[in-house]
């Protein structure tokens, strides 16, 4: 069972920039997904972006407005 997304909400000077990135990071799950013959439901695509936004550089402002955009895939 794939575990909850953090919630979080979206900071309107962000928003731009927040779905630029979370169109790239689907992009980059569903090219991963392909290659690995994958089938996934919504809530393990919610999961494996969450990690990925974890994973990275952002600052906390603008993880905060991607979990609430993937929240809304």
């Amino acid at each position: 069972m794939a575990k909850q997304a953090k919630e979080g909400h979206i900071t309107e000077g962000r928003l731009e920039e927040g779905l630029r990135i979370r169109n790239e990071l689907f992009i980059e799950l569903i090219a991963q997904v392909l290659h690995e013959q994958l089938v996934i439901e919504r809530p393990i695509l919610h999961e494996r972006m969450a990690n990925l936004v974890d994973l990275s550089n952002y600052d906390d402002e603008l993880k905060d407005t991607l979990y609430a955009l993937i929240n809304k895939l």
